[in-house]
């Protein structure tokens, strides 16, 4: 199958077992499906289609699917492309994803594709480019090629990359001018996760990434002129923080919080980003991933322990979490490190969210509506 071939997803709706919701299940447990990253723009404004990755014929190519009746538009084809690292542009108007040591965006009226950046020679891209609000610019990661740990699609090579000890450097490209300058450079250091903050394009969120345990700080912030690093959060190696991510009106960032002696719970923080100021805002399960909705009024979470296999909803004014429903998922690999963990997502107006799961045996979609 080729870009713009159809499919159809057939959709079963189900009742969780633990909550009562009603779960509908997107696409079938045949083959490896999966929505991209969490905190990726993935559904379109009208609430109507998501981008997602499907593997077909030894191949992860991105879909936009028709959240009304299953049917599924294939956007693109060949080799190279990284099923998690994709994000539709505010309008709708592009896709942006990564092939390979390129970004690209497509048109997503005509499927055309045009080069944003490519690597240069000896260096390589983490292909988890952090897109701005405005759609005018973005920053990626690179590491230097010789420094690179290579794996197997799993996670046994997450602390031989920290011990590594790469040489990264942040880049930030601006879209409409094709032009790119370097904003921070670590000789010795793994960076990650680089996020622009909405509406402030000059501010720039990154991690120092590896094993919680290991790692001397995971939060820090830069200006997009390379000035005013700091650490948004000095840590010890009994402290664990993870999965940072922007507030929609970019007022603070959102993490969890964890130390070691924590059993069953953890605690949801944001953080200013000018006075670098903590809000302890509430204990909460332990999550690998959470989000926030569009006006921070609810947050989604999915549960990390055995016990807690829930898709947990925060009502974030009254500071009560809830289960959502069971998302079951065995947390394996098919290939790739991130496949089956849920990474739960908001629809632009926050009636519904979708999550991944493997619980029926392989990673599927699932859709649970909130209103």
């Amino acid at each position: 199958m080729g870009k713009g071939s159809r499919i159809t997803n057939a959709f079963h709706t189900y009742t969780d077992p633990y909550t009562g919701r009603t779960v509908t299940r997107l696409t079938t447990p045949e083959r490896v499906n999966h929505h991209p990253y969490f905190y990726y723009k993935m559904i379109t404004n009208d609430n109507r289609h998501l981008i997602y990755a499907s593997e077909r014929d030894g191949q992860r190519q991105l879909y936009r699917m028709s959240l009304t009746d299953g049917s599924a538009l294939q956007l693109t084809e060949g080799a190279g492309v990284h099923d998690f690292s994709c994000s539709l542009t505010s309008d709708d108007r592009f896709l942006i994803f990564c092939r390979d040591n390129r970004i690209m965006r497509m048109d997503m009226s005509t499927l055309e594709e045009e080069l944003i950046y490519q690597s240069p020679a000896g260096w390589v891209p983490n292909a988890n480019p952090g897109l701005g609000s405005d759609d005018d610019c973005l920053v990626l990661v690179e590491m230097k090629e010789s420094d690179v740990v290579h794996g197997k699609g799993d996670w046994s090579t997450f602390e031989p990359q920290w011990a590594a000890r790469p040489h990264c450097r942040i880049v930030y490209v601006d879209i409409g001018r094709r032009t790119s300058h370097i904003v921070h450079e670590e000789t010795n250091c793994w960076l990650g996760h680089p996020q622009l903050r909405p509406h402030d394009p000059s501010t720039v969120l990154f991690c120092h990434e590896g094993p919680g345990h290991l790692i001397d700080a995971r939060l820090w912030l830069v200006q997009a002129d390379g000035s005013r690093l700091r650490c948004a959060k000095e840590q010890t190696h009994d402290e664990l923080i993870t999965h940072e991510y922007w507030l929609a009106d970019g007022s603070r960032f959102a993490f969890v919080y964890r130390h070691k002696d924590f059993k069953l719970h953890e605690s949801m923080r944001f953080v200013n980003p000018e006075t670098l100021e903590e809000e302890v805002w509430m204990d909460c399960s332990k999550y690998c991933h959470f989000i926030s909705n569009h006006d921070n009024t609810r947050i989604v979470g999915d549960g990390q322990l055995r016990e807690q296999h829930f898709i947990y909803l925060v009502d974030v004014p009254n500071r009560r979490e809830e289960k959502l429903c069971s998302h079951g998922t065995s947390w394996k690999t098919y290939g790739h490190t991130q496949d089956s963990h849920p990474h739960p997502a908001f629809s632009p107006d926050g009636t519904f969210m979708v999550f991944t799961s493997d619980m029926e045996g392989i990673p599927c979609i699932y859709k649970v509506d909130l209103e």
